[in-house]
């Protein structure tokens, strides 16, 4: 049985289903989801009272919405290891080194090609932090934190680098983490 919630946040605006639809009480409808590849996460942008529009990671919303996350676990991890299944029964909370150890079991290939890239190419670790500066992870590089997170590397370098991205300005967090190079 489909169960609907009000999506924190936009109370009268937008509801969430148990299975990952997203409902816009101001037009009516079920609201489309965006990918950006196969391996993304499925999105959804959705616009405040005063018309601000923020997109959101789908199974992020939902297991917001309806799973209890008593030990204050970061990540939700897809159990079928598919992003697009935003089933409440598929998604759980977990720390960083669950899902990691997760997707390792179910798909060790998803390192294969890193093994080349790591031989030549010496990359700083990526600490991961949540925007309130809570340590969240450590990864081998920006392209291990893409594989397990679905943020951009690009992207995770330029925050972590403190580079210029757009007229001269300075991204502070990518995919709603801060990313920091680690000193060893």
């Amino acid at each position: 049985m489909e169960i609907w919630r009000d999506i924190k946040n936009y109370e009268n605006l937008y509801k969430v289903s148990n299975t990952g639809k997203i409902y816009s009480l101001r037009s009516n409808k079920i609201l489309s989801t965006k990918c950006n590849n196969t391996k993304a996460y499925l999105t959804v942008k959705l616009t405040n009272d005063i018309g601000k529009v923020t997109t959101y990671r789908v199974h992020r919303i939902v297991a917001e919405t309806f799973l209890k996350n008593p030990k204050h676990k970061s990540q939700v991890n897809h159990i079928d290891m598919n992003r697009h299944n935003n089933n409440i029964k598929n998604l759980e909370w977990v720390t960083a080194k669950e899902n990691t150890k997760h997707a390792l079991k179910n798909k060790p290939f998803m390192l294969d090609g890193l093994k080349n890239y790591n031989k030549f190419i010496k990359p700083n670790k990526i600490e991961q932090y949540d925007l309130n500066e809570n340590f969240l992870a450590c990864y081998a590089n920006s392209k291990i934190a893409e594989l397990f997170t679905g943020v951009c590397s690009r992207n995770i370098l330029q925050v972590a680098n403190k580079e210029e991205y757009k007229n001269g300005k300075i991204r502070k967090q990518a995919g709603g983490y801060i990313w920091k190079v680690k000193n060893d």
